[in-house]
């Protein structure tokens, strides 16, 4: 398996454009994207069927513009990727953060494990315009109301231009462990779903 391998792990994130930790797994090589389906963690914040009807469509696009590369799993997310970095020796985990406290708390331990195991971990903010912590008032307490933190947070903002969509290598691996996408069973058979479907 090839050293330079990194793990792209998509989350709230299904895109190619403007997705700065995917741009920084494609400066290091060839790249494994990944999406993992992750209820043990999110228990009672697990998606609901809209948005998994949601995510079952947008899973088929980016699997398209990724010609089909993209690998999907279902479970504790910790144990997928630490896994995946030991069976296919990669050297690099990137993900853009997410700032709910389940995933927090799980994304947290998830970096101490990989970290352990000398596997690289890298994180970007892929959609805030500041992150929470960047914003405080004078006295370093955080803001309450919300129009003082608003006023703060974009005086303080520098705007960069949305990233290109960066040049994507992926690597060839055949994993026995992926599913395909019927399995995750996102797209329940409700009446609004089949109504939706044929407008």
């Amino acid at each position: 398996m090839t050293k330079d391998l990194s793990i792209h792990w998509f989350r709230q994130d299904l895109r190619l454009a403007d997705n700065p930790a995917l741009t920084a797994a494609a400066l290091r090589g060839n790249i494994l994207p990944i999406y993992i389906l992750d209820d043990i963690n999110a228990k009672p914040f697990s998606l609901g069927e809209a948005s998994r009807w949601w995510l079952h469509h947008s899973l088929t696009a980016l699997n398209k513009t990724l010609n089909g590369n993209l690998k999907l799993y279902q479970g504790d997310a910790k144990k997928i990727i630490v896994d995946l970095c030991q069976r296919f020796n990669v050297h690099t985990v990137c993900w853009n953060r997410c700032y709910e406290p389940w995933r927090i708390a799980r994304d947290k331990k998830i970096k101490s494990q990989l970290k352990a195991l000398g596997v690289n971990v890298e994180t970007f903010n892929g959609s805030l315009l500041q992150e929470p912590w960047t914003i405080h008032k004078k006295d370093g307490e955080p803001y309450k109301i919300f129009t003082p933190y608003y006023r703060q947070a974009c005086a303080s903002a520098s705007l960069e231009p949305p990233l290109a969509t960066p040049k994507i290598v992926t690597s060839p691996i055949d994993d026995n462990h992926a599913l395909n996408l019927q399995a995750l069973n996102l797209k329940t058979k409700k009446r609004w779903h089949q109504r939706i479907e044929k407008e």
